[in-house]
């Protein structure tokens, strides 16, 4: 199943990872952010990234001849990292837009 669909599954995986970068770059995100919690932003970055990262390695293992799947995946794993460090990691002594690791210090 996965020989016949695997230029499908590329395409998906790319076009997750292409609307992730488009949304960043024109700043789709922080529009999202400054009308939304930040718990939906980060929702829709971690499905776009991991959906992404998910249907390219299944497109890899459909059809492994082709250099995009491969690097839509690679892409894709940076993506996921980015999503990690923006959303869920402090920095500067500023607190993280979702705290679920760090706990905020009122000092």
């Amino acid at each position: 199943m996965l020989k016949t669909n695997a230029r499908l599954l590329s395409k998906l995986g790319t076009a997750c990872v292409l609307i992730y970068l488009v949304l960043f770059l024109s700043t789709g995100l922080d529009k999202m952010l400054a009308y939304s919690s930040p718990w939906v932003v980060f929702v829709v970055c971690v499905l776009l990234s991991f959906g992404g990262f998910v249907l390219s390695v299944l497109s890899i293992f459909g059809e492994a001849s082709h250099f995009i799947p491969y690097f839509s995946a690679f892409l894709a794993f940076l993506l996921i990292l980015f999503t990690v460090f923006v959303f869920l990691l402090p920095e500067a002594g500023i607190p993280p837009l979702i705290p679920l690791f760090f706990e905020s210090s009122g000092v």
